[in-house]
């Protein structure tokens, strides 16, 4: 599929928009997959991209964006919530969800299980650049 159906798209933005920043927040990665079995669910993850220092004392350095999550809005966006977890540590070693949100129902009348990162899993690239030069800092998102 080349793009995600409207109401993906529509349910990512709203998540997003319940994201409420410490600084200034990095891109918003989404991935999506389709299962078939053994429920027929759309099971979406949601992560901030990891942000590297370019020049100035901290280069090659990379952050997470520090964020908050509105838990009761995040639950109102469903229609139906059949279940509502958090995971505090990663699992195992392969484990690359790591400490997340996991909310499983239904939005506008499809079958998904969404799940909020505290971070990025180590196979996404970076999402931005912070560019320090002549004592002025410059942000360059990646995607």
């Amino acid at each position: 599929m080349a793009s995600p159906p409207k109401w993906l798209e529509d349910l990512a933005n709203r998540v997003a928009s319940l994201m409420r920043a410490a600084d200034v927040l990095a891109p918003i990665g989404c991935h999506f997959f389709h299962a078939r079995f053994p429920k027929d669910q759309w099971e979406v993850t949601l992560f901030v991209g990891k942000t590297e220092t370019v020049g100035g004392s901290q280069d090659g350095a990379t952050t997470l964006s520090p964020f908050t999550l509105d838990l009761a809005q995040l639950m109102d966006l469903f229609s139906e919530v059949e279940s509502f977890h958090w995971q505090a540590l990663k699992l195992g070693p392969t484990d690359e969800l790591g400490p997340h949100i996991s909310v499983e129902g239904y939005y506008k009348g499809v079958a998904v299980w969404l799940r909020v990162l505290a971070e990025p899993p180590a196979r996404f690239e970076l999402g931005r650049y912070v560019c320090i030069a002549r004592g002025e800092m410059l942000l360059q998102d990646i995607w």
